[in-house]
């Protein structure tokens, strides 16, 4: 439910800092714990671990909705970080050592998909139930949700991997397998540029796009989250066959057509003039934002296979941590480069320099994956 609060609070006319407040806290708290969830899971069942993150997430979606203050909402914010950082990361060591490397790609790209398409797809009901219902409606349907969640993971299979379990938790031999991971220039490249999506993904997505839509457009919630949703769908109907395909070609070439196409999209963003122009420009950059999907695969492919565990912790600490501060920094830069309107309650209109700035840095993060070595391309040709 991180992104209902730009869409929300944008649409109720609040400024850029005070809506990236809240998901940015959250967000946090997973990058802080990312890493021990993949520690642990190298430890403890892994479906455990997700069902207990999932309980954590149910939990503190109960306890946002009755917030009578602040401060409360500030503490359910940071609980669900932690139930985030152990389901999605156990879960996506999980899902690595289970599908294997001919279809891995294919795999990881449709578990990607998921947690994509929910981001973005959250705003319009997010949206809708805050106008319909009241702004406390979104988190008792996330409790619900998470709460039936648990369900299907109580099926999954327990993983007798040689080496998934060890008698106890060696910090010295943590820090070597960090170290081991970390020496993989590849491992670098690749987790640079998969951070520059992530950093993208909330500073334009979920930040820039619904400030824009609302100050610049007057567009209200729903509205911002029907056009985010058309982006959704539209990710969604890329991102699991690009997964297949990267099976055959390899994962540089689709994540390196995201981010070069991504780059040049959003350029357009700050020129749509209504809803209609809006929504056809994010299907389009819905559509290459999909291309995405095998970034977790490729970076399981440059990953030690003993050291999964690991890997996958710091992937993930490292890529929320794009997550985390690109509300903060690319909503910094649409505060100070707004133009402001005498009279209106938002921050100001949004320029073109925050766009502009997010394409350049994704264009950084091209010639950064290009050195990268790609295993599955190398293998196939």
């Amino acid at each position: 439910m991180g992104t209902l609060g730009a869409v929300t609070l944008a649409g109720d006319g609040w400024n850029t800092e005070v809506s990236d407040t809240l998901r940015s806290l959250n967000l946090s708290e997973i990058v802080y714990l990312d890493m021990p969830a993949g520690i642990f899971s190298k430890r403890f069942d892994k479906k455990k671990i997700m069902i207990l993150g999932l309980i954590l997430l149910s939990t503190s979606s109960a306890l946002a909705g009755l917030a009578p203050d602040y401060p409360t909402l500030i503490i359910a914010r940071m609980i669900e970080g932690a139930g985030s950082a152990m389901y999605v990361t156990s879960a996506t060591v999980f899902l690595v050592q289970i599908c294997g490397e001919q279809k891995r790609g294919r795999w990881m790209s449709l578990y990607m998909g998921m947690l994509l398409l929910g981001s973005i797809l959250g705003p319009a009901l997010g949206g809708v139930l805050a106008e319909a219902y009241g702004i406390r409606a979104p988190f008792f349907s996330y409790t619900v949700t998470t709460g039936l969640a648990i369900i299907p993971t109580l099926v999954l299979p327990k993983l007798s991997i040689v080496g998934n379990a060890s008698s106890h938790l060696d910090s010295r031999q943590i820090l070597d397998d960090m170290k081991v991971v970390l020496s993989s220039p590849s491992f670098l490249l690749v987790t640079f540029a998969v951070f520059s999506m992530f950093f993208l993904r909330t500073g334009v997505g979920t930040t820039l796009i619904p400030l824009f839509a609302a100050n610049n457009l007057g567009l209200n919630s729903g509205s911002i989250g029907l056009a985010l949703t058309v982006g959704g769908i539209t990710t969604a109907l890329t991102i699991t066959p690009i997964g297949s395909i990267s099976d055959r070609i390899g994962r540089k070439i689709p994540l390196a057509l995201c981010l070069i196409l991504t780059a040049g999209v959003i350029l357009f963003i700050p020129f749509t003039t209504d809803l209609f122009t809006l929504s056809v420009v994010l299907a389009v950059y819905g559509a290459v934002v999909g291309l995405s999907g095998p970034s977790a695969a490729y970076i399981s492919d440059v990953s030690p296979q003993d050291k999964l565990e690991i890997s996958m912790g710091l992937y993930r600490m490292i890529s929320d941590f794009g997550y985390a501060i690109g509300p903060l920094a690319l909503g910094f830069i649409a505060d100070i480069t707004a133009t402001p309107v005498p009279g209106a309650s938002h921050s100001g209109l949004i320029g073109t320099v925050p766009f502009v700035i997010a394409s350049l840095i994704l264009i950084v993060a091209l010639f950064v994956l290009l050195r990268a070595h790609d295993p599955v391309r190398n293998k196939n040709l």
